[in-house]
């Protein structure tokens, strides 16, 4: 099957702007290894701008790649969805997360029914622009209807006015848009969380405790819902079978 990649070493203005970046002295270096086949130091190299808090889509894909040529597939999966939470249009992406997801041993059920067209459109529409370019357009389409609101209050011709007030309600609808695609992303990112087994297994127990009934046992690559996070236990659900705990230690979450 085809596997999607990107180099780093060949993208110039990333390079430039990641060494620049004081969290991210190593990117360079993991890109050469990748490069030279050596996986485990591009993970290395790669894993420290992570762990630096250097957060970029490219990044988290690159790692996932060397992560899935190292064999290890919690990691790859991981690492390819916070990409994915950064850009989540991106087809690169979405194949190598789908293609890694193939491989693991836990099959959760997927959805058969045909893609909806006009559903599709509204998902691309709403993850076109980031949370930080809505909200600056947000605050740019409230002050472009007070403009317009001053501005028909101001004017004379009767005509004027009407048209005015004609062309105040689509803007206000597109800032109504707008307003709704941010605050679902805002409540997406304060409400849920997605956890991915990064160990070879993990024991899902009745509670945070190893003294605990083990309910289930969870293969490396397997994702679930983060409920909670406390004293290095993780409450996880996976549908309507998988509800207990998990140790932090075996289970990567998407921030």
């Amino acid at each position: 099957m085809k596997f999607q990649m990107k180099i780093f070493l060949s993208i110039f203005a990333f390079a430039i702007a990641a060494w620049s970046n004081e969290n991210c002295k190593t990117l360079y270096t993991g890109a050469a290894a990748y490069q030279a086949g050596d996986f485990s130091s591009a993970v290395e190299a790669w894993q420290n701008c992570v762990d630096n808090e250097f957060q970029n889509a490219d990044l988290f894909y690159n790692l996932g790649n060397a992560y899935f040529r190292e064999k290890r597939l919690g990691f790859a999966i991981l690492n390819y969805e916070k990409a994915l939470r950064l850009d989540p249009t991106n087809e690169d992406f979405q194949y190598n997360l789908k293609l890694a997801k193939s491989m693991t041993k836990d099959k959760v059920e997927e959805s058969t029914t045909e893609e909806n067209p006009l559903l599709n459109f509204f998902f691309q529409a709403h993850h076109f622009f980031s949370l930080k370019e809505q909200l600056f357009a947000i605050l740019g389409i409230v002050w472009l209807i007070f403009i317009l609101c001053i501005v028909r209050v101001l004017a004379a011709n009767p005509k004027m006015k009407t048209a005015l007030a004609v062309s105040i309600f689509p803007v206000a609808i597109i800032l109504g848009i707008f307003a709704l695609s941010a605050g679902y992303k805002v409540y997406r990112e304060n409400t849920f969380a997605l956890g991915v087994v990064t160990a070879e297994t993990a024991d899902i127990t009745s509670g945070p405790s190893d003294k605990d009934q083990t309910l289930n046992m969870l293969s490396e690559g397997t994702e679930v819902e983060v409920l909670g996070v406390k004293d290095g236990w993780v409450h996880v659900r996976l549908g309507e079978k998988v509800n207990g705990f998990a140790k932090i230690s075996e289970l990567g979450i998407v921030k």
